[in-house]
């Protein structure tokens, strides 16, 4: 089973994931929630595979490297070289990201008829991460145990 992660993004140049990510559970209220957001606009909430964010080699996606992400671990995740290398697919993804001033002008906007608490729940975090000047992003970690 996959999971999801709905992350902060406090800057990019190291990119760092923040600590305060939270984990999608329930999974099918959580990809609901997903879709309501991609329904107010394709780039607003995006998702990448963790796996591909690590990269060992230049030409490259993802890593043969010993260095695994896990996004459960407490803290940061710095991809500053020391271990983590941000691979040019991550770095593209990045770019295409929304403006957070957009992002969460798009987010105020709606009304909210149809969210469930949860997914409010989320949708006031992002709006608080975007007003802290993050960027959010989903990561999904793919055969991962629970």
């Amino acid at each position: 089973m996959p999971r999801y992660w709905l992350t902060p993004v406090l800057g990019r140049s190291p990119l760092r994931l923040g600590a305060e990510r939270i984990l999608g559970q329930p999974l099918g209220e959580f990809e609901a929630f997903r879709q309501m957001m991609h329904g107010l606009h394709p780039r607003l909430l995006p998702l990448f595979k963790a796996d591909l964010l690590l990269s060992d080699d230049e030409e490259l996606c993802g890593s043969n490297m010993d260095v695994q992400l896990d996004l459960s671990e407490a803290g940061e995740l710095i991809f500053n070289g020391e271990p983590l290398h941000l691979s040019h697919c991550g770095e593209a993804f990045l770019d295409r990201l929304l403006r957070n001033e957009e992002a969460a002008a798009l987010l105020l906007l709606d009304k909210g008829d149809l969210w469930t608490d949860a997914q409010l729940g989320w949708k006031h975090i992002c709006i608080e991460w975007l007003q802290r000047g993050w960027s959010i992003i989903i990561l999904r970690e793919d055969g991962v145990q629970t």
